[in-house]
């Protein structure tokens, strides 16, 4: 046992080291920025709020001390080191799942040590690690549960032994402080619970009143997870600059926590969302037709298969290389997990039948709840990530089988470790560089760059995640450009767009970002000027580059990191491409603008 605790915790500072090695140094895009700024200051984000992982990221954000540049790499370092312990307790799960905790077996030590590196080095797993996201944490917390499960199931006959199960439903009610993918993890815990005492005779479960007084403990612990959910009213009342729903209130705190503000998908039909090119982009995967047959073709071909099935193979059979613009194939650990599926099934049937459950419920029924519209604006991998999990469990199992298999004769054993070695190093070499953001610092560049593309007071309206989070992060943590006041149209709505218009017509500058640009520009009837990075709204028509205040701008502070060698995502390459288009109308003085980037990295 003790060579597995060792062996674990090497494992664990193994992955930390690859993450921190590839971390991201400041703001990445989506909803990073969000994450950062309202841990660093205990501010409110978008519902239903992640307040545990606030906490802890506050912590985390603590250590970059009065270095507020600094405070982004301390917060991804949250991710970063809960991934980490996540592939430490993944091993662990493995090492049990085949019967091993007590027993030093060097060939399930070493299958198990390969499925746990098959999980560090996928890509879901990596891209959640190196950034302040909340997947991580959740990971980490539902692997917890997982492990905590085993251990009683190994332990049921032991006086005390049920402590594990109060661990549960505590880690439970955290992880929903979190994210509530935990809930997720149940359905397989419960399986574990329910089987255990199906085939055993368990003494003390036929005392009068133990279970009762099992579940109502566990109930006071799932609830005493759930208290830090009490920071959200009381740091709304204080009126925080970030205040996502204001939940200062029982009833705006209930809508807050249930997400009353956005739309709900229904389970049927699977085609609902009606918006701007949906109905054509769904006729492309329904074949054209509605009803039944329509939605259920629509289901199989793009929510399972395009929406779940692509990242399943993503993380385990073959992912394309954005920078080499080339397919890397490592089947081998799908191989390895189809046959760890297999042994399991013969094996160790109540393994099998949890791991199902937890590949189901947080894969293929998930995929059913979430009801993908075509087309999502950002890949949502991340939703599955205990799916993979699940997979990863079963990588482990196929490697200890093979391993087994292969015995004791030379050929055979060789042949099976080289197999077994050659997964997860295959995984890590195919998605090494393109997760490798160790320099890059493309979202923060564009944050400043935005901010100093405005004059001296001016308020700027942005548009998507992309042009607002960052800018977030900017302002709330690094403290800059704090006399710009920034406005998400999307959040204010358009009523409130147009009111501050007109209220702030001739006080102050106003601007607006590419994104809402490109959805507003025809409202402006030749009325906006380009300014650097920004567009400022005129009072009459005017022409469209003001070349003066571009290069004003320019040296006053736009700047851009180096990013030879650096892979940019999309995101990314999508706001450097802008920046040279703008470069490029003011031809004539192109050479007095600083590059970007060189652009075969980006185009």
């Amino acid at each position: 046992m003790k060579a597995v605790n060792l062996c674990g915790w090497l494992l664990a500072l193994t992955a930390v080291t690859v993450y921190l090695l590839t971390l991201e140094p400041t703001v990445s895009f989506w909803d990073c920025g969000e994450f950062i700024a309202t841990a660093y200051n205990l501010q409110i984000p978008h519902p239903p709020g992640a307040p545990l992982y606030q906490l802890l990221a506050h912590l985390f954000c603590l250590l970059a001390g009065s270095h507020v540049e600094r405070v982004a790499l301390c917060c991804n370092a949250l991710s970063a080191v809960a991934a980490g312990l996540t592939v430490m307790f993944l091993y662990w799960t493995i090492e049990r799942m085949a019967g091993t905790g007590r027993a030093a077996r060097p060939r399930v030590h070493f299958g198990a040590v390969a499925g746990a590196l098959c999980y560090l080095f996928c890509h879901t797993a990596w891209f959640s690690a190196v950034e302040s996201e909340v997947y991580s944490l959740v990971s980490l917390i539902s692997a917890v549960i997982l492990w905590a499960a085993w251990r009683w199931r190994d332990s049921a006959d032991d006086a005390g032994a049920d402590r594990w199960l109060l661990l549960v439903a505590l880690l439970t009610g955290m992880g929903i402080c979190v994210h509530q993918l935990t809930l997720l993890t149940l359905p397989a815990v419960l399986y574990v619970v329910a089987a255990t005492r199906r085939g055993r005779r368990i003494t003390r479960c036929r005392r009068r009143g133990h279970t009762a007084r099992l579940m109502l403990l566990a109930l006071l612990l799932f609830s005493a997870g759930l208290s830090p959910y009490l920071i959200v009213p009381l740091r709304a009342a204080g009126h925080p600059p970030l205040n996502c729903g204001n939940p200062d209130n029982s009833e705006r705190f209930y809508a807050y926590i249930t997400r009353k503000q956005y739309e709900k998908a229904p389970l049927y039909p699977r085609m609902w969302r009606h918006r701007d090119h949906d109905d054509a982009n769904a006729a492309l995967w329904s074949g054209g037709t509605d009803g039944l047959k329509g939605n259920l073709r629509y289901y199989v071909t793009y929510q399972l298969g395009f929406m779940y099935g692509r990242y399943l193979c993503d993380n385990f059979i073959a992912r394309h290389n954005e920078r080499r613009d080339a397919t890397v194939w490592y089947l081998l650990p799908m191989a390895l997990a189809l046959a760890g599926l297999a042994a399991q099934r013969r094996r160790h049937r109540t393994a099998f039948r949890a791991t199902l459950l937890l590949f189901f419920t947080a894969g293929p029924l998930l995929n059913i709840y979430l009801n993908h519209p075509c087309y999502e604006p950002r890949e949502r991998d991340y939703a599955y990530i205990l799916s993979f999990y699940a997979v990863a469990l079963w990588t482990g199992a196929g490697a200890v089988w093979l391993l087994r298999v292969a015995g004791r004769r030379k050929l055979t054993a060789t042949i099976a470790v080289a197999a077994v070695t050659a997964a997860p190093v295959l995984t890590a070499c195919g998605n090494w560089d393109d997760h490798d953001r160790s320099r890059r610092y493309v979202a923060r560049d564009v944050a400043m760059n935005l901010l100093h593309s405005c004059d001296k007071g001016a308020l700027l309206f942005t548009f998507g995640d992309n042009d607002t989070f960052p800018l977030w992060y900017a302002q709330q943590v690094e403290g800059a450009r704090l006399d710009v006041r920034c406005e998400n149209i999307n959040l204010i709505g358009y009523d409130r767009f147009f009111t501050l218009l007109e209220e702030q017509h001739g006080v102050r500058p106003c601007y607006l970002t590419q994104y809402a640009y490109d959805r507003l520009h025809e409202w402006f009837d030749g009325r906006l000027r380009l300014e650097g990075m920004t567009y400022r709204i005129s009072d009459t028509r005017c022409p469209p580059v003001d070349t003066a205040a571009f290069l004003h701008h320019l040296t006053d502070g736009i700047r851009w990191h180096d990013t030879t060698g650096v892979f940019i995502d999309r995101v990314g390459r999508s706001f450097l491409k802008q920046y040279e288009i703008n470069k490029g109308k003011i031809v004539p003085l192109q050479h007095e603008c600083p590059s970007s980037i060189p652009t075969e990295t980006w185009e």
